[in-house]
């Protein structure tokens, strides 16, 4: 799922390639991607400039004022951008591949800018939403989402962070992240990485959490967020790391390889339903939930030679 990097990826992309440019028309490939209010639709699009573009979390918008589009890219989507007046740009999910000819079967939509510009919004899954609203309605529907502090924003501090969590005591880790009302913008990739970064278990509790933890935790986040935004995101293909070993993501889609801190294979189990991924020796299970975990999750691999 295209995560806090990269949207944030997608938002400087058309930030700095887009904004200002003219919208000149449109191709909607898959209707069910829209929803409006009454009166308000694609149409209205052309012959207006792209104003703004702003992200919070995993939530894109872009401004055509007196319209906004919200954009959430869900588990697949991506956004791809192509014309000889613009160095180009692609972020989100890596299936198409970025280089794949455009319009691909699975794409959604097509916007038109001046000179010669189209920005492509393509979903292998089609759960992907754009929602069309009034300008002046932008900050009441983002509001309306509840979302918690932005992992890039300057309030997202350290005793921001640990007043959020303190209101979740009892909620194990990594579902605990992966709650957007926490913060906003981890998800399944982020949160395994940001737990290895802490040397965290994502089965241990808030409440279990003691102090050094918990700073853990959080310049954990604020690490794996660093090195995952200048590279638009984790490079994971059909769940699977690309980079190789030892690259950034450290664990996520590298079950069966080395940690690369202590050479423990990293395995993968389930928590709540989400493929997790970690390193035993480095996240050792508290004694308090051991004895749930998969075998796997519990004891230490050998280590690599």
């Amino acid at each position: 799922m295209p995560e806090l990097p990269e949207v944030e990826a997608a938002r400087r992309g058309i930030a700095e390639q887009l904004a200002g440019r003219t919208v000149t028309g449109f191709e909607l490939y898959r209707p069910r991607l829209v929803q409006s209010l009454p009166g308000l639709s694609l149409d209205l699009l052309p012959g207006r400039r792209l104003l703004e573009v702003g992200r919070r979390g995993k939530y894109l918008w872009l401004v055509f004022e007196p319209l906004a589009a919200v954009v959430h890219l869900k588990l697949t989507g991506q956004l791809v951008a192509r014309g000889d007046a613009i160095p180009g740009f692609a972020a989100g999910h890596p299936v198409p591949p970025y280089d794949a000819p455009l319009p691909h079967k699975s794409t959604a939509l097509r916007l038109d800018f001046q000179p010669g510009i189209q920005l492509y919004l393509t979903d292998v899954r089609h759960f992907a939403r754009l929602w069309l609203l009034p300008v002046d309605e932008l900050q009441s529907y983002i509001d309306r989402l509840a979302l918690g502090t932005d992992l890039l924003s300057p309030d997202f501090t350290f005793e921001a962070f640990r007043q959020r969590l303190e209101r979740r005591r009892s909620g194990r880790l990594k579902p605990t992240l992966l709650d957007q009302s926490v913060v906003a913008g981890i998800g399944n990739i982020y949160a395994d990485e940001s737990l290895w970064q802490a040397r965290l278990h994502p089965e241990q509790t808030v409440g279990e959490l003691s102090a050094d933890d918990l700073a853990r935790l959080y310049e954990g986040i604020r690490e794996t967020i660093r090195l995952a935004v200048p590279v638009g995101g984790a490079r994971i293909l059909h769940g699977k790391a690309v980079p190789p070993a030892g690259e950034f993501p450290f664990v996520h889609g590298r079950e069966g390889q080395p940690c690369p801190r202590c050479g423990t294979t990293i395995v993968k189990f389930q928590v709540n339903g989400r493929g997790t991924y970690l390193c035993p020796r480095c996240q050792p299970a508290p004694a308090g939930v051991a004895a749930r975990l998969a075998p796997s999750a519990q004891q230490p691999a050998p280590i690599a030679e």
